[in-house]
């Protein structure tokens, strides 16, 4: 992936990106299908991905979480590993960068999914996290970016000339991190 240079914003630590694709909205009921993670570096570069397909012994979705997201159940059920090895990838992930803050998109809904696969979630990750979300939303509100751009991230990636593909956990991991970097610019230059 290319660099982007941050300077004289440089990240003091890296920060892990991630992003969930689930069977529904509610984490209380709906199965955590996939997760991607994307390591954005003290230098701005994007790199590490990691795509996790979790398996469960039986899945609760809607049909409209699938059509979003484009699972097709069977084929996903034939690739994905149980929970518990998937947590074990995300520790081991972590553990090759360290002890960073997470980020992501409208991230308090990929939290409420990924806090029940991995409840020690505050001992593998850093307090608090980022949000570029509410950060193009501070910035919108700050002047800093037009408020025609909106805050969903396919607006964002539009704005700043960022190729996405939606709904896709890696996708949406790797294109979130270039936005931070982004939104980072704007207040950097």
């Amino acid at each position: 992936m290319l660099p982007f240079p941050l300077s004289p914003f440089p990240l003091r630590q890296p920060i892990i990106f991630l992003d969930t694709e689930t069977g529904g909205r509610d984490p209380a009921r709906h199965s955590l299908l996939t997760i991607g993670a994307v390591t954005l570096g003290q230098d701005g570069e994007i790199s590490r991905p990691l795509h996790l397909l979790i398996k469960h012994a039986e899945y609760c979705v809607e049909a409209g979480a699938l059509a979003v997201n484009g699972i097709d159940l069977l084929a996903h059920d034939q690739a994905a590993q149980p929970p518990e090895a998937a947590a074990q990838a995300l520790r081991d992930y972590a553990a090759g960068v360290g002890r960073v803050m997470l980020g992501g998109h409208n991230f308090a809904f990929d939290l409420a999914f990924l806090r029940p696969l991995l409840p020690d979630l505050r001992r593998v990750f850093r307090s608090g996290h980022v949000d570029t979300k509410l950060s193009a939303q501070f910035l919108i509100h700050a002047g800093v970016l037009p408020h025609s751009v909106g805050t969903p991230l396919s607006q964002l990636t539009g704005h700043f000339g960022i190729e996405y593909a939606a709904h896709n956990a890696l996708e949406d991991a790797r294109a979130t991190a270039q936005v931070y970097v982004e939104l980072l610019k704007l207040v950097g230059g």
